[in-house]
């Protein structure tokens, strides 16, 4: 990784929705909400118990509507913690702690991108650059300027296709 050229993160990005500061009204049933405690090892958790009313949706979207294939990534409480946007968890709600990034299109490839914020060098990253005694949380302008690798876009392609196989391996062995 240490040979490829590092760019702030903002640079290689379309798109960085961010719902941090404030938490959505919620509702008994309706559309789930996406927050920082169901964002794990990669995945997002089920069942999600948070929700609001599909009423109150568009008003809360206001900053951005996730799309397939995002990365959402918590900002604290924890910290790091990294999803990807399926079919049907791209149409959730976004709750506090969390932004959504999107790769600025054949610069950084979304499923790449999950792999990359996983890593232990950007992990690292992260950390550095977080505030906070209790908790700690990156600010959106730390996060803006991260530095990160970025390889041509097809090694990013052929890296996230390889991690990506290996990753749905693992999951059909975990159901086994």
């Amino acid at each position: 990784m240490t040979n490829w050229p590092e760019f702030p993160l903002e640079e290689c990005l379309e798109v960085l929705i961010d719902y941090r500061g404030k938490s959505p009204i919620k509702s008994k049933k309706g559309i789930p909400v996406i927050s920082a405690k169901v964002v794990k090892n990669g995945t997002i958790l089920h069942p999600i118990e948070q929700t609001i009313d599909p009423s109150y949706y568009n008003v809360w979207m206001r900053r951005g509507i996730p799309q397939v294939g995002d990365v959402v990534l918590t900002t604290e409480g924890p910290l790091g913690e990294v999803a990807q946007l399926d079919e049907t968890t791209a149409g959730y709600a976004l709750g506090q702690r969390i932004v959504t990034l999107r790769g600025r299109p054949n610069v950084l490839n979304n499923r790449f991108l999950k792999f990359l914020l996983m890593s232990n060098i950007i992990q690292q990253r992260l950390c550095a650059r977080a505030t906070g005694t209790t908790v700690l949380g990156i600010s959106q302008k730390a996060l803006r300027e991260m530095p990160i690798p970025l390889p041509p876009y097809s090694e990013q392609v052929a890296i996230a296709e390889l991690l990506g196989s290996l990753d749905d391996k693992i999951e059909l062995n975990r159901q086994m």
